[in-house]
């Protein structure tokens, strides 16, 4: 047994005291972090579950929209719908909503309608298939040495015609390709021209001949040096014996000329842009194909612009075998001019038209009735051909046959003419050729004595051995 002093201090453990002085901070640091907490406003979110995602839908309409032109008619947008769906990202309290000009916190599985303009790049394609409408430049602007060259014109009555043909007329096109003419023509070349359909036209004057050589020389000196390159609506206009040893005009780097066995020819080689530019320059128009079919068949429905029946004598095409090839000077073969008094609409040379091509467009054509003014398809890769050329048989040079080409294209065998509307009767000019001497002195077709073999107007011919100039004699001209 253990003994202490009277009056003396029990001794006890202090690990209690310890205790209570750690837990007193601890509680205070753990208060003021609750406190911190629930002054944020995020105190639920430490006890509840998290939640999905909520997911947006926006619903976008894309409006693609091409560069206005204002020569062209207003057309209607297209459209697309496009559903994006998307999660958001958490925006904090009062941040402002990207698709909304207000303050709000994101909603779930909500849809909104936005419209975005879209200007889209044009792709590029082998040819050019949205070419602006011609744009005629004012009388006033037209320089007078191009008045001066421009060509006659007379006046093709406006009404309603058969466009198009018959399987029947077909058939006998055909069998007289291959009987009289020793062709190997086929009736598909024919299914682009059906049905026979009934289109208007309004009033209109066209050239009595086709664009000579002389002519175009003098557009392209207005124009200037080096025109002929890509000052046709950007593209080139036509070659020259720079570019090509079978093209009969001369450019020096100054001056265009050509020489005089070729001044009075149809121009060929020039391309669909080149052909408008002219007709544009002179304050004229390339024709609808209506236009040019009126022109041709009148109101009888004619096969060739004379009549029914084929005559050898009256177009220049690959019948018969011995004449020499290539075009005859403009306006050499008067009896074979239309009912209103044009000139070459069968053979010489084809004639590059104003509308696009399409082989089907017959058909829709005639779906509509009667069409009024016709101009073609709105867009295409290739443009019509009408008339057929010196390097192709009759069959091709029937007023209802069609052929077409890429705009940008040269070919020997292509030309073309312009017309005018009746409003612009003031700027029909005058020219050096005088229907009165048209066809004088021009010898005839020899006479048709042996067959010829296939001609399809769709290949050049070949270039004649070592000619450096085309200029230099009518006989190769083409």
């Amino acid at each position: 047994m253990s003994h202490r002093a009277i009056g003396g201090r029990r001794h006890r453990s202090a690990a209690w005291q310890w205790m209570l002085i750690g837990f007193l901070p601890g509680l205070f640091c753990g208060v003021s972090i609750m406190i911190g907490i629930a002054l944020e406003g995020t105190l639920t979110s430490y006890f509840l579950p998290t939640p999905a995602p909520q997911v947006t839908e926006i619903l976008i309409h894309v409006v693609m929209t091409a560069t206005e032109d204002t020569r062209l008619p207003t057309s209607t947008p297209l459209s697309q719908f496009i559903v994006v769906t998307a999660t958001p990202d958490p925006q904090p309290p009062g941040a402002t909503d990207p698709l909304s000009a207000s303050p709000t916190r994101a909603q779930p599985a909500t849809s909104e309608v936005i419209s975005v303009q879209v200007q889209p790049t044009r792709l590029a394609t082998e040819a050019p298939t949205d070419i602006p409408a011609p744009t005629l430049a004012p009388t006033s602007e037209i320089p007078e040495v191009l008045k001066v060259i421009r060509s006659l014109t007379v006046t093709i009555p406006g009404g309603a015609f058969i466009m198009g043909t018959t399987p029947g007329e077909a058939t006998e096109a055909v069998r007289q390709c291959i009987t009289r003419d020793a062709g190997s023509c086929e009736a598909s070349y024919a299914q682009d021209s059906f049905p026979a359909h009934q289109v208007t036209v309004d009033t209109f004057l066209m050239e009595t001949t086709e664009v000579s050589f002389d002519q175009y020389v003098a557009f392209l000196n207005v124009r200037g040096p080096d025109a002929h390159i890509n000052r046709c609506a950007g593209f080139p206009c036509i070659q020259t014996q720079n570019e090509s040893r079978d093209a009969p005009i001369i450019f020096d780097g100054a001056t265009y000329t050509i020489g005089t066995g070729l001044a009075q020819h149809p121009v060929y080689g020039v391309t669909w842009f080149g052909a408008r530019e002219y007709c544009e320059a002179v304050g004229r128009r390339l024709p609808t194909e209506a236009e040019w079919e009126r022109a041709a068949r009148a109101d009888d429905g004619r096969i060739y612009p004379w009549g029914n029946t084929w005559d050898n004598s009256l177009a220049k095409t690959r019948l018969p075998r011995d004449a020499p090839p290539g075009s005859l000077q403009v306006g050499s073969l008067p009896l074979g001019a239309s009912i209103y008094g044009v000139y070459d609409m069968a053979g010489n040379v084809a004639e590059w038209i104003s509308d696009y091509y399409s082989e089907r467009h017959y058909q829709e054509q005639a779906r509509q009735g009667n069409v009024t003014n016709p101009t073609g398809p709105i867009n295409g890769q290739q443009k019509v051909l009408r008339g057929g050329s010196w390097n192709g048989l009759p069959f091709f040079s029937r007023t209802v046959h069609r052929q077409s080409a890429r705009p940008d294209e040269f070919w020997r065998w292509i030309g073309f003419r312009c017309v005018e509307d009746p409003a612009n009767e003031d700027v029909i000019g005058s020219s050096d050729l005088n229907p009165a001497n048209l066809g004088v002195n021009v010898p005839s077709a020899p006479p048709e004595n042996t067959p010829i073999p296939n001609a399809q107007p769709t290949l050049p011919p070949p270039p004649e051995a070592g000619r450096a100039d085309d200029s230099t004699t009518s006989a190769s001209a083409g």
